[in-house]
């Protein structure tokens, strides 16, 4: 089996064991990726007091803003340039990629998500949850999942 995805996870919870098992729930559940199996990398996932915290999580937000970037400029070399394109826009690769796009702009996470905040849905951190974490942060996690399939191609955005 073949790692395919590495998504850190942010999670509220009394204990790590409480964020770990919402994460296996979450995955469990969701119609929105299906992995092969699901592993928590414990050793790669944080509290929210730890002095990594932070920067961990800026990282995985600013590895989501690139993917997201290159998403942009992908359907800008398909043609599309204003909202206006869209009108006319292709079936086929240039729809595929405002398809992944729009799931990075309203919380679906997908096999290219980095950071996903379970909280908020989100794959950013809203001002709010920001504040909530500096105050509290012992009940804060950021879960690390390393996630396979036998191949890529078994790894579905939906379930069927």
């Amino acid at each position: 089996m073949k790692i395919i995805a590495r998504h850190k996870i942010l999670v509220a919870g009394e204990s790590y064991q409480s964020c770990r098992d919402q994460v296996v729930d979450f995955f469990d559940r969701t119609q929105l990726v299906r992995y092969d199996r699901v592993r928590i990398n414990k050793k790669e996932s944080s509290p929210g007091s730890h002095h990594d915290f932070s920067r961990c999580v800026a990282e995985a937000i600013q590895n989501n803003r690139h993917i997201l970037a290159g998403l942009v400029k992908d359907l800008e070399n398909t043609g599309v340039k204003t909202t206006t394109d869209l009108l006319n826009l292709q079936q086929g690769y240039p729809s595929k990629v405002l398809h992944i796009l729009t799931h990075f702009l309203d919380g679906f996470i997908g096999i290219d998500t980095i950071f996903y905040n379970l909280i908020d849905d989100s794959h950013w951190l809203p001002e709010q949850t920001q504040k909530a974490i500096a105050e509290a942060p012992a009940g804060y996690w950021l879960i690390a999942v390393d996630c396979s399939s036998d191949t890529p191609e078994k790894a579905s955005l939906i379930r069927q």
